[in-house]
């Protein structure tokens, strides 16, 4: 099984040791989404980073990558595969945003079943939105930025025996 791992380049001690927790993080809830899909009888899964950058002509590239810095533009691609001999029906994957990372709104494809803006509870539809109370009483409904994401999930309705099918989520990293 394929693991990613993620190194944060030249920070300062401080921001180093907050990327460091957050790089630990990732990997533990990375683990959980690995031992997940290991529990759905023989479907694999894998998680693969990319960095994403622009060419001169504006192309972009992906390079996979185990090294990340504040204001990279990262590729999540999660990779499930049917080992068994016959096809599955309603595979949800999760894929957990750790805390440094912005999730791109609408940058999942295919579309999200859902989002969690906890590392556990509920998904609702995305857009999240909550309601804000207005200094003068009345409440708005406003949409959750992608910063307070911290769960994704997707609904693959069905996988044939021997198929895949690839996740994508893109993320900033935060720079504070």
């Amino acid at each position: 099984m394929a693991r990613s791992w993620i190194r944060f380049k030249s920070q300062p001690k401080k921001a180093s040791m907050k990327l460091n927790h957050i790089l630990v993080l990732f990997l533990i809830l990375g683990l959980a989404t690995q031992a997940q899909a290991q529990q759905q009888n023989d479907v694999s899964s894998v998680l693969e980073v990319y960095k994403i950058t622009t060419n001169e002509d504006g192309d972009e590239i992906a390079t996979q990558t185990s090294e990340v810095t504040p204001g990279d533009l990262i590729e999540y691609r999660l990779i499930y595969t049917n080992n068994l001999e016959n096809g599955i029906t309603q595979l949800r994957p999760v894929l957990p945003i750790p805390i440094g990372m912005e999730y791109l709104l609408d940058s999942a494809d295919p579309n999200l079943e859902g989002a969690s803006l906890s590392n556990s509870g509920s998904f609702q539809a995305t857009p999240l939105t909550r309601d804000v109370r207005q200094p003068d009483g009345t409440t708005t409904t406003e949409e959750v930025p992608g910063r307070e994401y911290r769960r994704l999930r997707w609904l693959v309705p069905s996988l044939e025996a021997g198929d895949q099918v690839i996740l994508v989520a893109r993320v900033k990293v935060i720079e504070e």
